[in-house]
């Protein structure tokens, strides 16, 4: 489900009392007439996502996990397999699309917007009880044909798709000692995104934990 986020270039206060959070058909009922300044509306969707483990970083260190041997660099933004050490570990990850456009006149410039990943919940899928809170790391964007290193800031007008690694889910603490029940089961993420100051609430469609890969 895409979310969107009005704003004003030049006059940001005069949307303060907008409703930040709205249904993409209901944008126009959240931008108010009387203000003279252009406006910029971002919007944002999960792409996709991945409940598996979490792989040590091809750096050794912004994910606190020690490198023991050398890696392949992932492509993909960490959503399928990454190689250490000559076994496989499926990463689980989120990749989230943004796009910044404006409401009439399109203004001469488009506002740097920084934005942070503040909380992303592992919800049940039938109850949506929260199992679990997954740490986002290495924010990346995709640029031309592969997923580059991104300081988590949306600049000019147009999409953006970001991925992010996420912490695994502790299938132990949510099943107890019987982890295979696990697979099958049905999960949501529920990921709240401040842009600019302002906040998002996305979920994801229904998700299943990845199988275990066998080398």
């Amino acid at each position: 489900m895409r979310r969107v986020l009005p704003f004003c270039l030049l006059a940001l206060s005069a949307c303060s009392g907008a409703t930040p959070l709205s249904e993409p058909d209901a944008a126009a009922d959240v931008v108010t007439a009387d203000v003279a300044a252009a406006h910029v509306v971002v919007s944002a969707a999960i792409a996709s996502a991945s409940l598996a483990n979490d792989c040590p970083s091809p750096d050794g260190g912004s994910a606190g996990i020690a490198e023991s041997c050398a890696r392949r660099p992932a492509v993909d933004g960490g959503g399928a397999f990454d190689s250490a050490c000559g076994s496989y570990c499926r990463q689980t990850n989120l990749q989230i699309n943004f796009t910044v456009a404006s409401i009439g006149t399109p203004p001469p410039f488009a506002p740097a917007l920084p934005l942070t990943i503040t909380r992303v919940r592992l919800l049940d899928g039938a109850t949506d009880a929260e199992l679990d809170v997954l740490t986002p790391r290495e924010p990346q964007r995709w640029e031309g044909s592969q997923y580059v290193g991104w300081d988590n800031t949306l600049r000019g007008f147009g999409e953006t798709r970001a991925s992010y690694k996420l912490t695994a889910p502790n299938w132990v603490r949510i099943a107890g000692m019987n982890t295979w029940s696990t697979y099958g089961r049905p999960f949501r993420l529920e990921v709240t995104v401040s842009v600019n100051g302002q906040t998002l609430v996305l979920r994801s469609g229904e998700l299943m934990r990845a199988p275990e890969v066998v080398t």
